[in-house]
């Protein structure tokens, strides 16, 4: 396999990142943007990566998207670590793998329950696949940030004059009062896994 130019190095870098942290890869257009390149002179590394073997790209004619595929590429949902299912936390989230999940929407993302505050919905260790989304209605769980820097899983309510409530499931935690404008959503919860098919199905970056 030929060795990539220095900008061809930086594109496949470029790939493998945002794959690792969302677990697809990138529209072109706002790809190229990101790199600070046109959209034809990244064609045109895509390409020549494409006929040095490290990544597939399919031209699909005009007007539409291309296909492309890192080559040895695992694609599906990223576990992009940890979050606190019970007080407030530091966010612990690093790419730890993909789960190899096929037939997804795109916009989904693992991440693994630490603590007991949404017992008995979640376990500890269990895996909570969610949607990048703003919740549509009262009560949908949500892996929400608090002033940037905590987070925590929880049921989110509109209480009105512009508080959220982020309610546990666990009875024995208080439910906490934030002022709307200090939460951020991450995402909403569509899914879990737990126990064994976890092992099966996550499969690491390298």
């Amino acid at each position: 396999m030929r060795p990539p130019s220095p900008q061809q190095q930086k594109v496949l870098e470029r790939l493998r990142e945002y794959l690792a942290r969302t677990g697809e890869t990138p529209e072109l257009s706002a790809f190229a943007r990101s790199l600070g390149i046109h959209y034809v002179s990244l064609k045109q590394h895509l390409l020549a990566l494409d006929e040095k073997g490290y990544l597939h790209f399919e031209s699909r004619g005009r007007g539409r998207s291309p296909r492309l595929r890192l080559a040895g590429a695992v694609t599906g949902v990223p576990l992009l670590g940890e979050i606190p299912a019970g007080p407030l936390g530091d966010p612990a989230a690093h790419a730890e793998g993909v789960l190899n999940l096929a037939g997804l929407a795109p916009g989904r993302f693992a991440l693994r329950v630490d603590g007991d505050s949404m017992a008995d919905l979640f376990q500890p260790g269990d895996l909570v696949i969610l949607e990048r989304r703003a919740p549509e209605r009262d009560g949908e769980v949500c892996a929400v940030r608090v002033d940037d820097d905590e987070v925590t899983l929880k049921h989110v309510d509109r209480l009105g004059d512009g508080e959220l409530a982020l309610r546990p499931h666990n009875p024995a935690y208080p439910v906490l009062q934030v002022d709307a404008e200090r939460v951020q959503v991450d995402g909403v919860y569509r899914g879990l896994l737990r126990g064994e098919p976890i092992r099966s199905l996550l499969q690491d970056l390298d």
